[in-house]
């Protein structure tokens, strides 16, 4: 008899320190949103031509917290941040080899950017979440769950010809551009650099599930997402995210 209740005491301590009341975790992510290609004249005069490349995907790495509120439902924050890296090119149709594309390099020193040497603009997305889930308890160690939630997007602006219309006075250059562009390259990439990030904000929902084992206060953790709404201003548009990771749970 004393062996059964033993038993039967532990096994109910098991299940329920399978369900961590709250936890804190970091993860890789995985964004399978596009930023779309885009060219045009600036200002429509004819002088310089933007080409803005398209970028499939940004990877990242998030933060979560969650809190279980058997037994109705969980509530989760998460931050994000994503990143890819795409190449704007001017060309100059009035000036002799000018139709040859000048990449625009992006500085060492230019904020949300850790570089070495050189390199092509990066497009980024900072984004908060708060989700409330709804549990499915099938098993005592995994907890899936599905809902939906707020989110705050901030991203980084992209050069594009709306950004190089905003940068550029092509009139400085009705008497002729210099070979290569001269200083409208650097130009862009300094009023790149202190350019204000974009916000706006939407929604999500998620579909995911957390792995914990009794008494060890270590959990795992995958989320699917999908976003809506946003500052994106159809520069971007959102794909299926996944997120894959684990952390500490009490």
């Amino acid at each position: 008899m004393k062996k059964f209740l033993f038993a039967a005491t532990f096994a109910l301590f098991a299940s329920t320190q399978a369900f961590a009341i709250i936890g804190v975790g970091a993860h890789y992510l995985m964004n399978t949103g596009s930023l779309k290609a885009s060219s045009g004249d600036v200002r429509d005069l004819g002088l310089i031509t933007v080409n803005q490349e398209k970028s499939d995907g940004l990877q990242g790495l998030g933060f979560k917290l969650w809190i279980d509120l058997l037994p109705f439902v969980d509530i989760e924050g998460t931050f994000n941040i994503a990143a890819s890296r795409y190449r704007t090119s001017l060309s100059f149709p009035n000036v002799p080899g000018g139709l040859n594309p000048v990449y625009l390099e992006y500085t060492p020193d230019a904020p949300y950017s850790m570089l070495f040497g050189k390199a092509s603009p990066i497009y980024g997305v900072a984004t908060g979440d708060v989700s409330v889930t709804y549990p499915f308890d099938i098993l005592p160690i995994i907890r899936p769950y599905v809902g939906a939630g707020f989110s705050y997007f901030m991203s980084t602006p992209v050069v594009d010809k709306a950004f190089v219309d905003k940068v550029i006075d092509p009139s400085k250059y009705q008497s002729g551009i210099p070979q290569g562009g001269g200083d409208i390259g650097p130009t862009v990439m300094k009023a790149l650099k202190d350019a204000d990030y974009e916000t706006g904000m939407g929604g999500h929902i998620i579909a995911g599930v957390r792995i914990k084992a009794p008494i060890i206060p270590i959990a795992i953790y995958t989320n699917g997402k999908y976003y809506f709404g946003g500052n994106t201003d159809s520069k971007f548009s959102q794909g299926f995210v996944l997120e894959v990771g684990g952390g500490f749970a009490l």
